[in-house]
């Protein structure tokens, strides 16, 4: 499910603006939020639900520790 919608549901408030100032935001923000998604999918690319579950019972049972 991930990039669809796309992670950052920010777009451009027009896509064909005639202002030039809006023009360079919008270039300036797809770059980086092209760039972000990127490497969020590419982090999320390396996350297991092993992993996930190992970090969750670390937890659980430093929890359950700390109220015995």
């Amino acid at each position: 499910a991930l990039g669809e919608p796309a992670i950052f549901a920010i777009g451009n408030r027009n896509e064909t603006p005639e202002c030039l100032v809006e023009q360079s935001v919008n270039a300036a923000l797809e770059g980086a939020f092209a760039e972000a998604e990127a490497l969020l999918l590419e982090r999320f690319a390396d996350v297991t639900l092993a992993d996930l579950a190992e970090d969750f019972a670390r937890r659980h049972a430093q929890r359950r520790a700390a109220k015995e």
